[in-house]
């Protein structure tokens, strides 16, 4: 009983904290974060579920991993970081 009161006494406390700092920041810098957030779990997360799945052959792994980093840096560098650039134009407009 104790436990649920201080779980629901840090739960408050921390939903709080993120309702004000929405309010203050905009509901766009929340878009930002979610975004970089997704973008952080969709390549990390499949790049383990990818190489988990290859051959236990070490030339495969290696040329997998540099085919891997070279497209994602590709990905981020053409798509990602200039719409994470246009959110953030967004937010100072709005600040």
């Amino acid at each position: 009983m104790i436990i649920n009161l201080i779980l629901l006494f840090i739960f408050g406390a921390i939903s709080f904290w993120f309702y004000k700092n929405i309010k203050k920041r905009s509901l766009l810098l929340l878009v930002k974060g979610l975004l970089q957030l997704g973008i952080l779990i969709l390549f990390i997360g499949s790049f383990f579920k990818l190489f988990l799945t290859l051959p236990s052959n070490l030339y495969i792994k290696f040329i997998f991993c540099l085919t891997y980093v070279w497209c994602t840096i590709g990905i981020n560098v053409n798509f990602m970081i200039p719409l994470i650039n246009l959110v953030d134009k967004k937010i100072d407009k709005y600040n």
